[in-house]
């Protein structure tokens, strides 16, 4: 229902399925709208969570993003709200997040440079405008009909003070910086934290991830300040670990985004943004892996030849090899040098990694 120069108007949508992204207090659904007979995000969000000055706050920010009109920023429809819930709806885009895609098959690394670009492009903006987004994250990542990442849910979101802190005590566990354990006051250096862990998913994939979290908190025992003492040391996640044909330049910048120490991090997107658009490295292979019969390959089509390095495990050794396809003879040799084994992955992804970087 709206109320608007004393008119009371009435708005009715019907919710066809939900597609996760249950957060805290919200829940998001894909929903028809039959005024406008299109489908819509719907995100409903329960006012037992907020105070009266959240849900206003709330409200002014969806405004001032919506009035910026920025290509990288989700677009808001309308919001509303009635006795329960604040609803605010945004445009549905079939491509999902970039989560959706890393589900899907890896990204290259030109995707990963790309989207990065678009979202802290995003992100950037809303730096300038005095405001924190405090939950990114790849499900947070939206790739719209032509193929460009906008950043979405402020539900986190807070405006900075005049000391440049914003106070938000709820956060993405696997996403917390370090210094929010000590504190409630946010800074950009949570941003560009954030930022950080959520392009090193993007390099090596959620499953990666996740099990390094599982590390974390198992091999802690689950003791609590153990494992906020491992994160504050910067032992999650590992920043040692990258799959072998990301670029050197690619993993400095990322472990410098998400730093432990909060002095050693990048003091601005722009800086990140800066540091991306120079990277030219390996950004076409494309990366594919089979966990069941333990096999890893890559692939990189060029016009007039395709280049195939597989590694996989046989008994105990790790094998690795690479085969060149001459498109125009359809003749396919080995590549020399590229036919060793190991004793385990971390030897064989160390030499795929030299050889990827060299």
């Amino acid at each position: 229902m709206f109320i608007y120069n004393g008119i009371e108007a009435h708005l009715s949508l019907n919710k066809w399925k939900s597609i996760g992204g249950e957060g805290r207090n919200s829940k998001v659904h894909i929903a028809h709208d039959p005024q406008l007979n299109e489908a819509l995000v719907l995100k409903e969000i329960t006012k037992k969570s907020l105070d009266d000055q959240k849900v206003t706050d709330y409200f002014l920010e969806a405004q001032i993003l919506n009035e910026a009109n920025h290509p990288h920023i989700m677009p808001i429809r309308y919001a509303a709200q009635d006795k329960d819930n604040v609803y605010i709806t945004m445009p549905f885009y079939e491509k999902g997040s970039v989560n959706t895609l890393m589900e899907h098959k890896p990204l290259t690394v030109r995707e990963i440079i790309k989207y990065s670009l678009d979202f802290l492009s995003g992100l950037l903006f809303i730096h300038v405008k005095g405001m924190l987004h405090l939950d990114l994250k790849p499900t947070n990542v939206i790739v719209n009909d032509n193929d460009r990442a906008i950043l979405t849910d402020f539900g986190l979101a807070r405006y900075l003070d005049e000391n440049g802190f914003a106070s938000q005590e709820w956060q993405y566990t696997q996403h917390r910086s370090p210094e929010s354990y000590n504190t409630t006051d946010k800074t950009v250096f949570d941003d560009v934290y954030q930022a950080g862990l959520t392009l090193y998913r993007m390099c090596n994939g959620n499953e990666v991830f996740k099990n390094q979290h599982k590390i974390l908190v198992e091999g802690n025992n689950f003791e609590r300040e153990k494992i906020i003492e491992a994160i504050q040391k910067g032992l999650f996640p590992d920043r040692k670990f990258y799959l072998p044909h990301i670029p050197k330049k690619l993993r400095g910048i990322i472990n410098k985004a998400m730093h432990n120490d909060p002095d050693k991090r990048y003091k601005s997107v722009l800086e990140i943004i800066n540091a991306l658009s120079k990277i030219d490295e390996n950004l076409d292979w494309e990366y594919t892996r089979n966990n069941d019969a333990n096999e890893h390959s890559w692939i990189l089509d060029k016009e007039k030849s395709q280049i195939t390095i597989s590694l996989g495990k046989t008994n105990d050794e790790w094998k690795t090899s690479a085969l060149k396809l001459t498109k125009a003879s359809g003749r396919t040799t080995n590549i020399s040098g590229m036919n060793a084994v190991f004793g385990n992955e971390e030897e064989a992804f160390k030499f795929l990694e030299g050889n990827f970087n060299h």
